[in-house]
């Protein structure tokens, strides 16, 4: 039976496996890496665009915003700013409190330290940045301000299970039209999000445009990897993830130009409804079709596939190879396998804690950004772009110094960029420019961390198990996304408690990933007893 492709979330093996020979069936007839393939990864890395907006846009739909209580109709003579300093506390601690009104307006004189303060009815917002939020549109401060991180733990916990979710339906009818349906739904949520007029039902569609996000994601990378062999296993896993960084400028330039949550979530939907046109340019991948015994639809698209690769092969050549290489599946073993030896039981644990750092590094200090200082829109675009710099840079140093010393590398420039972010005050500089370039390049740390982990991670797994065994991992950067709200929330209890949390995470990782043995030019283990020696 298939291996269900939720659970292949890591990357595929590299050149020097054994890998099944149904599959290498497959790369006998298309090659390795050609023209068809170039358009297929291509196409799929730009799906990292959407999936960056949704994952992301948190940033701009509640950003910080300057709140007060609004004037009552007794104080209708007076200005904002007068009605501010007679009955606002000037006091951090109070923004959801006011002097009583009724004790002012009798004597706007009186010692304010007699008067009592009374929670507030109704709220004003700063509207000088964004036109509008979510938090302005509902209210999501004070008793309420929670519900603005509820949102981004629904939109990480929609994901996690739409990845399941559509992984499963993708591994039991193809791969095309289950990634093409979570398109559809994922850009019509968009659109729906922007008119919703309740909190709850928006609640429920940004869940529903969460799962669809998920099943983007699993099932377009998935669908990448399965369409190339050979070294291109080593470097798609990579090339996949430089367009996340773009889309967080992309997203960033839409929000500078609308300033309305509302009318961005109508672009971005917009934006993420063009790829429905992929339905015209991506077939069943033949791997699929080969595995659920498909073969005359996949002998029509691998003949397909030849010829735009500049070859040309004969139907019934095709079919000859296929019934040449035909082979019982293989059985991995589970993921628990792995926890009952004592060697691949402390790789596995170490892979899972790094696994968890990366997560909660990378999406805490995403939803973070806009607390770093500065213009919230520069500092968006810039991290997006240097990111995806970063991501680059992974492609060479990964093959000169290995995979470990590569992530152990990043982690440090990131832990680095941490401390100098605490260490430059707020205001200092103009437009914060010095924190806003450390965040960029520890955003570019992250970037880099991730491919280099996802390939070191399945090199250390046996090919007998690699995909479950990385799935398994990867999971936990998974469940770091829906901590990674609370952990923003903290700078509301102490400033920059979050960026201490993460230098403290991000140091702490380079010690969790020493104790691993390197890959980088040793043969990979092919079983289970081979992992446990490596």
């Amino acid at each position: 039976m298939e291996e269900p492709i939720w659970k292949q979330q890591g990357p595929p093996s590299t050149a020097n496996e054994d890998v099944p020979k149904r599959e290498d069936v497959t790369s006998k007839i298309i090659g390795d890496f050609g023209k068809w393939q170039l358009k297929i990864s291509v196409l799929m890395a730009l799906l990292k665009l959407p999936i960056a907006y949704y994952q992301l846009n948190i940033i701009f739909m509640a950003p910080p915003q300057d709140f007060w209580c609004s004037k009552p109709e007794n104080f209708a003579k007076y200005s904002v700013a007068e009605w501010r300093k007679i009955c606002v506390p000037h006091v951090e601690e109070y923004p959801c409190l006011i002097f009583d009104p009724d004790l002012l307006l009798l004597d706007p004189t009186l010692d304010k330290t007699l008067i009592p303060l009374v929670p507030c009815t109704k709220f004003e917002y700063d509207l000088s940045v964004f036109r509008r939020t979510i938090t302005s549109d509902w209210n999501l401060v004070c008793t309420r301000h929670w519900l603005a991180h509820i949102c981004q733990c629904v939109m990480m916990w929609g994901i996690v299970i739409g990845g399941i979710l559509f992984g499963s339906w993708a591994d039991k009818h193809g791969r095309r039209i289950p990634l093409i349906t979570s398109i559809v739904i994922q850009g019509v949520a968009s659109v729906l999000a922007s008119v919703i007029p309740w909190f709850s039902l928006f609640l429920i569609n940004w869940f529903i445009l969460a799962l669809a996000s998920g099943g983007v994601g699993i099932i377009s990378f998935v669908l990448c990897m399965e369409v190339v062999s050979g070294k291109w296993r080593t470097l798609i896993p990579v090339i996949y993830q430089l367009p996340f960084g773009l889309g967080n400028a992309v997203m960033a330039g839409l929000a500078y130009w609308l300033r309305d949550w509302r009318k961005l979530e109508f672009a971005l939907g917009f934006c993420s409804s063009i790829y429905i046109l992929y339905w015209f340019w991506i077939p069943e991948s033949p791997r699929w079709l080969l595995a659920t015994g498909k073969t005359e639809e996949a002998v029509v698209i691998l003949k397909d596939i030849t010829r735009q690769n500049g070859k040309f092969v004969s139907s019934s050549y095709i079919r000859q190879l296929i019934l040449e290489h035909e082979q019982e599946k293989r059985k991995d073993p589970e993921f628990m396998c792995f926890l009952k030896s004592k060697n691949m039981r402390k790789k596995t644990i170490l892979l899972s804690m790094n696994w968890f750092c990366t997560g909660l590094s990378f999406y805490t200090f995403s939803q973070y950004l806009g607390s770093i200082g500065g213009d919230i829109f520069i500092a968006v675009s810039l991290t997006g772009i240097i990111s995806t710099f970063g991501g680059l840079t992974c492609i060479f140093i990964i093959t000169k110094v290995g995979r470990k010393t590569t992530v152990a590398i990043y982690q440090i420039v990131t832990a680095l960029c941490f401390v100098l972010i605490l260490m430059t005050p707020r205001g200092m500089y103009l437009n914060d420019f010095p924190r806003l370039l450390f965040a960029g390049i520890g955003f570019a740390g992250m970037a880099g961390t991730i491919p280099a982990l996802y390939l070191f991670s399945g090199e250390l797994f046996p090919t007998l198990g690699r995909n479950v065994g990385v799935s398994g991992v990867t999971t936990f950067a998974r469940i770091a996304s829906m901590v990674a709200p609370i952990v923003v929330s903290l700078d509301s209890l102490v400033v920059n408690l979050p960026i201490v949390l993460l230098a403290v995470i991000s140091i702490a990782q380079i010690f969790m990933i020493l104790p691993l043995p390197e890959t980088k030019d040793s043969p990979l283990p092919e079983t289970l007893e081979e992992a446990e020696r490596f």
